[in-house]
């Protein structure tokens, strides 16, 4: 547990001084402003510590021979705990909806509850996929914490159609041309997920682009803005 909550502190320490700024891609472009949201992960890395303890206990219980029948009860409160710290986690970053590592750890939270409770199956094994889904989790949450990616903003006029530029068309899928809270555009590519969508603000409306990925992004001719 200790060793854990350092590692929670390196990572947050690591986000407060640039460690990891090298994550940070992209081209300053006029109109375009970094977003003044920042990952709070707090709450999802905490919680993460203690699926951390809820996962060792059934090692200690399974090897020791005793209390064996807590031992899918431990399981099932750290699949749990890791299922609300990757909840919370993309409520960061509405781009995460489209990570495929978030997929493949719903999935395996679905299929760890499922096999806990079945006596034919080895504890070892949902156990075992607990660890996986643990590691998955931290990933996404550590990357999340690093501000990995771009994240940008754009004043933009809720009665505008939002339209990609021909250079980039083939890139993104528009879900919704219109100033939306929910996704307007998506994009996938290899290394690389994007979100388009508008939030409603005091001083006005935002267009706002979220970019997970390493490589190099070009914020310029995303959009056909009118003149």
């Amino acid at each position: 547990m200790i060793l854990c909550l350092n590692l929670i502190a390196y990572i947050q320490q690591s986000n407060e001084v640039g460690v990891l700024s090298d994550d940070m891609v992209g081209l300053f472009v006029d109109g375009w402003f970094p977003s003044e949201e920042r990952p709070v992960m707090i709450i999802p890395l905490f919680t993460m510590a203690w699926s951390l303890f809820t996962l060792v206990c059934p090692i200690l219980l399974l090897i020791s021979g005793k209390y064996t029948q807590l031992v899918p009860w431990f399981i099932m409160a750290s699949i749990l705990l890791l299922g609300f710290a990757l909840f919370s986690t993309m409520s960061q970053r509405r781009v995460l909806i489209l990570h495929r590592g978030v997929h493949l750890s719903g999935v395996l939270m679905a299929v760890v509850l499922i096999l806990t409770f079945i006596d034919s199956v080895s504890s070892w094994v949902p156990l075992g996929l607990g660890w996986m889904q643990f590691t998955l989790t931290y990933h996404v949450a550590n990357r999340t914490a690093a501000g990995f990616g771009v994240q940008f903003r754009h004043k933009w006029d809720p009665k505008t159609l939002l339209e990609i530029a021909p250079l980039q068309k083939n890139q993104w899928h528009l879900l919704n041309t219109r100033a939306s809270n929910g996704l307007m555009g998506i994009l996938r590519k290899k290394g690389a997920i994007g979100a388009l969508y508008c939030t409603f603000e005091e001083d006005g409306c935002w267009l706002h682009l979220d970019v997970f990925s390493k490589e190099f992004f070009d914020l310029n001719g995303i959009i056909i803005e009118e003149e």
